[in-house]
């Protein structure tokens, strides 16, 4: 990169000085990093002799012939005229006001100058991100050598300043902590003792150990951070190394430190709701990363805020993120407030420099035409489950907005949370009642408007794209769900002449599922149903064989487990036969399965699918039968018991009701015997249109199934405790369909 066309940027902080040259087109260039002439990494040396020097190294890394340079500096400045009030990693204690940009000026006129706090300068680059261009307001944190904030208001793109031109200096809020239960009193690098600074900044973290070590000595050489230190390990890489062996006492270390963090970080929250995201960055904070990030989960779970906190559990912490390396580098908004020009009066007089005020470019979001600009969605990340806020869009064209009313969790929602399933959707949920809020231009089907009851079939027939709450697309445990013009135009959108009362909307798309196999084994006129499996599918195909499949049919229904088979035996509408899967052999459930010809229905885990198929075959080799893989597949898809087949593409060669009549192969056993196997993924939109109906018609025959009912803020506890269990056991009683009520966005 040449420096012609491009911005010299430059990040100034108390440990390191690093500079490149920058460009919107080509990025950044290569990266050079020196130790920062601070009294630091200087202690006794004289204020006016570090500044002099720090001004002759910034001009330094500005090459001949750089028109512009932008400049983060690590200090409290004025971010109207960027003059320099002061630094404590920098200077200590000297507040005497620098002129920063004009002495940056005086030295090399041949540059235009913009100053910005280091701060400010990571947040210009954090909120660019266009996954944040539909927030309201961010504050960025940064916990390095120094501590402080920054506030941007994404609707307005201004950061807002007091009379002096500042915003955010929190480290030098007044603060407190403890350690081995008694306070700490530190003294901040400003000279004052009890700041926030004092204790959770990176110099504060080494002298917060050195206490810890003095209050807790034995604990402190049996400790995995003691014997790290005591191997001579650099601090950081023994503290985190500590945290990753799972050390008490590094962790109490670190919740000790990030106590002072978790005050200010909730008490924003607590006068400004509108805060959309609290992104904390700097060196201590990204290089402990997770543990950071943990260590504060820990202080909002001991103290959240008052009442909400009760009614809306998650809404804090799912606005806190630990940023990654480079998601808020100062380098690049240093960049980014370089090419923001002038301010608005013009440009500075001959001879001047300025420090511009700082302008983000607006990303106004527009609202969705019911008026709600935002909403809440349960959405899993890699630390869990949170309620969290969520942008609400506008239909473009062909997608349609609508308001989820009533949302089921299935056995894949459940696979997926427990890493089984590698979709990547943020927001789950595929079953479910929604109402149109908003219709995009070119939405031509006059049954498609905003009021309309729908139900949305998950699983598009030729677009992989589209699978909703599995892969890009999410789902709809959320108050608002976009759909998009793919599958709005084929058809995937299904008004409801009639809508299944109460939260039985949850079982319309597992219902299809079962009416789907049931057109498909009909034809083969079963006189014994056998299903695997005790979710919601095994016992909507038990309920619904005698309508589906005549009056005669025997049913013979296997269980996963124990309190499974219990809570079938306490039902009303149960199976003919009720069996454990654990107890049985091929010679007894052959005994026990009755006349020919036999229907087979496995809608197990998709680990459980291949033993409940190799048990099937083995009782029904020989006779009459016919076999329909609901489940999914865990690889390998193949069994012995059919040598050669290919169990994964006979099940994908039936997609959302297509073809029709759907495939069947007619398989050799490995004993020679012929057998016939189908599968499917995905039903056809008759299928959703008869589930409906079958539950309007008959709403007692099915609503006990749905056994859990919660709020979206409740959904959160009981999906963070099934993805860290491997039971169906909540709050005392087996669930067999979890349904989630949904209301209008807070």
């Amino acid at each position: 990169m040449t420096a012609e066309g491009t911005i010299a940027v430059l990040d100034v902080g108390g440990t390191h000085v690093r500079h490149a040259l920058w460009s919107p087109r080509d990025g950044l260039g290569e990266v050079t990093d020196s130790p920062s002439p601070s009294l630091l990494n200087h202690p006794g040396t004289p204020v006016e002799r570090l500044k002099a020097r720090l001004l002759t190294v910034i001009c330094e890394a500005v090459p001949p012939g750089t028109a512009a340079a932008g400049v983060s500096f690590g200090a409290a400045l004025d971010q109207r005229t960027g003059t320099v009030y002061g630094s404590a990693p920098l200077f200590g204690a000297e507040t005497t006001p620098l002129d920063l940009p004009g002495a940056l000026r005086e030295r090399r006129p041949d540059v235009r100058w913009h100053v910005v706090n280091d701060v400010t300068a990571a947040l210009l680059h954090l909120a660019s991100a266009p996954r944040r261009r539909h927030l309201r307001k961010v504050l960025l944190m940064t916990v390095s050598s120094g501590i402080a904030c920054r506030t941007v208001d994404l609707r307005t793109g201004t950061i807002a300043t007091d009379a002096c031109g500042l915003q955010g200096e929190a480290g030098h809020l007044p603060s407190g902590t403890e350690l081995c239960g008694s306070p700490v009193e530190l003294t901040c690098d400003c000279g004052v003792v009890g700041h926030v600074s004092a204790y959770a900044s990176g110099p504060a973290l080494r002298r917060m150990a050195d206490v810890l070590r003095e209050r807790a000595g034995d604990r402190w050489q049996a400790s995995e951070l003691g014997r790290r230190l005591a191997g001579a390990e650099a601090f950081d890489q023994a503290l985190s190394g500590a945290l990753d062996a799972g050390d008490a006492l590094a962790a109490e270390l670190l919740d000790a430190a990030t106590a002072p963090v978790a005050d200010v970080l909730r008490t924003a929250l607590c006068l400004d709701p509108e805060l959309d995201e609290l992104a904390i960055t700097g060196g201590v904070a990204t290089g402990l990363g997770r543990h950071y990030e943990d260590s504060l989960r820990r202080h909002f779970a001991r103290q959240d805020l008052y009442l909400t906190g009760e009614l809306a559990p998650g809404w804090l912490t799912g606005r806190i993120t630990v940023c990654a390396p480079g998601e808020a580098n100062g380098l690049v908004g240093a960049g980014i407030a370089a090419l923001g020009g002038p301010p608005a009066g013009g440009p500075p007089p001959d001879g001047a420099a300025y420090g511009p005020p700082v302008r983000v470019r607006p990303h106004t979001a527009p609202g969705p035409a019911d008026g709600a600009r935002r909403h809440y969605a349960v959405v899993r990340d890699a630390t869990g489950m949170h309620l969290s806020p969520r942008p609400t869009p506008r239909p473009g064209p062909g997608e349609l907005l609508v308001a989820p009313g009533v949302a089921g969790v299935c056995g894949t929602d459940l696979q997926m949370l427990r890493g089984l399933r590698n979709d990547g959707a943020p927001v789950l949920g595929h079953e479910g009642v929604a109402r149109i809020v908003a219709a995009g231009p070119g939405v031509d089907d006059p049954r498609l408007v905003p009021g309309a009851q729908v139900v949305v079939n998950p699983t598009h027939p030729t677009d992989p794209s589209f699978l909703l709450g599995h892969n890009t697309t999410d789902g709809l445990l959320q108050e608002r769900a976009l759909i998009p013009a793919t599958a709005v135009r084929d058809g995937l959108v299904l008004p409801l002449p009639e809508v299944p009362p109460g939260v039985l909307g949850a079982l319309i798309e597992p219902l299809a599922v079962v009416r789907y196999a049931a057109l498909a084994l009909a034809e083969h006129r079963p006189r014994t149903l056998l299903v695997f499996g005790d979710g919601t599918v095994g016992h909507l195909a038990v309920r619904t064989a005698r309508r589906w499949y005549g009056p005669d049919v025997r049913t013979v229904h296997v269980h996963h487990t124990g309190e499974g088979l219990a809570w079938s035996e306490r039902a009303r509408h149960a199976a003919d036969v009720r069996l454990r899967f654990a107890d049985l052999s091929a010679g007894r459930l052959a005994d026990v399965l009755g006349d020919e010809p036999l229907g087979v229905l496995v809608a197990t885990p998709a680990a459980a699918t291949l033993p409940c198929l190799d048990l099937a075959l083995d009782a029904v080799d020989g006779k009459d039968a016919v076999v329909d893989l609901v489940s999914g597949l865990a690889p390998p898809a193949t069994s012995t018991r059919l040598p050669g087949v290919d169990l994964a593409g006979l099940r994908a060669a039936n997609r959302a009701g297509r073809p029709l009549p759907p495939r069947v192969g007619r398989l050799g056993t490995v004993n020679g015997h012929k057998v016939r196997v189908l599968g499917h993924r995905g039903v056809a939109g008759e299928h959703l249109l008869e589930a409906a109906a079958e539950l309007c018609r008959s709403p007692e025959r099915y609503r006990d199934l749905v056994t859990h009912v919660v709020d979206l803020a409740g959904a959160v506890p009981v999906l963070a405790r099934l993805a860290e269990s491997g039971d169906r056991i909540v709050s005392g009683r087996r669930l067999v369909k979890l349904a989630v009520r949904l209301g209008e966005p807070s």
